[in-house]
């Protein structure tokens, strides 16, 4: 049967330091000492202090890598300047993804949600009188209308 591999501070340790160093997680799992990548996986989602501590190294990583290709710029002839160009567009984007705070775009939302409903509305009193003498205006008006029309339709007629 075989032995458990237990998470130990120095190996923890040695871990993270490795990764702080820039060097990928597959890499270090195919070192001797070290467990296989699903074994630190499970360590990662079962132990969140370790997880945490793998987060911050990876962070950190993330400057040596930076670091690393100002030093393969300098240095980069017509050659290989395409390839050192992936390079450093891949780690600056890993660096927007894991440091967005200080690598990632700058995104600014101001938003202003302040919505003011006012209802104000004065009870209008009911005046029957004027309501009658409208009424009244009307059909006053109709009956006008309707004399014009036969005086119209009179004087026509007589023509």
């Amino acid at each position: 049967m075989s032995q458990k591999l237990q998470l130990t501070t120095h190996l923890s340790e040695n871990i993270c330091q490795k990764l702080m160093e820039g060097k990928p997680l597959t890499q270090i799992c195919k070192e001797k000492d070290c467990p296989s990548l699903s074994t630190i996986y499970k360590w990662i989602s079962q132990d969140k202090q370790f997880a945490n501590q793998i987060i911050q190294a990876r962070r950190v990583g993330c400057q040596t890598y930076l670091d690393k290709m100002i030093e393969e710029l300098e240095h980069a002839d017509n050659k290989n300047i395409m390839v050192i160009r992936e390079k450093l567009h891949h780690y600056r984007w890993l660096s927007s993804k894991l440091m967005p705070a200080l690598y990632g775009d700058k995104q600014e939302i101001i938003q202003d949600t302040k919505v003011t409903i006012e209802w104000q509305q004065e009870p209008k009193p009911v005046v029957e009188a004027e309501t009658s003498v409208v009424v009244a205006d009307a059909e006053t008006l109709a009956h006008d209308m309707e004399i014009e029309n036969e005086t119209q339709s009179q004087q026509t007629d007589t023509k």
